[in-house]
């Protein structure tokens, strides 16, 4: 029975490590994935952002579109200043990895809110889900 608990124990520690390593590995691909998203923002290469998305992300809106919003918030918000972690969590499902960053961002023109999802595939973070929020999208 010792040696069967042992076993067992030794599995689960094993399987946690893992888990914990691709929680932490996900989340460092997907921060710089970020950092990456915000440099490409300021320079208003939104077509390149389009092109390093996930397929899911094109299916769901087109470049055309992509350009047209991401011009919208460039031309409200202005460029990133400074941006910083308001949370984390990395998901493992049958569908795949998924990343999820929160940031608060000081744009030129004001401050705002992004949420980013990120789909891990081949030791890259995929954008699969983009959201930005500030009252300046609508009063400005």
């Amino acid at each position: 029975m010792n040696k069967i608990n042992a076993v067992c124990t030794g599995i689960i520690l094993l399987f946690v490590s893992l888990s914990c390593s691709t929680f932490i590995e996900g989340n460092k691909l997907a921060g710089a994935a970020v950092e990456n998203f915000h440099t490409q923002f300021n320079k208003k290469n939104f077509g390149a952002i389009y092109e390093g998305a996930d397929d899911e992300f094109k299916k769901s809106v087109t470049e055309k579109e992509w350009t047209e919003l991401l011009a919208a918030v460039h031309r409200k918000l202005g460029t990133v200043k400074e941006s910083s972690s308001a949370g984390w969590k990395v998901n493992t499902t049958t569908a795949g990895t998924f990343a999820n960053l929160n940031y608060e961002v000081e744009f030129s023109e004001g401050k705002g809110t992004e949420e980013f999802v990120f789909v891990i595939k081949d030791d890259k973070a995929l954008l699969y889900n983009y959201r930005v929020n500030s009252p300046l999208l609508i009063t400005k």
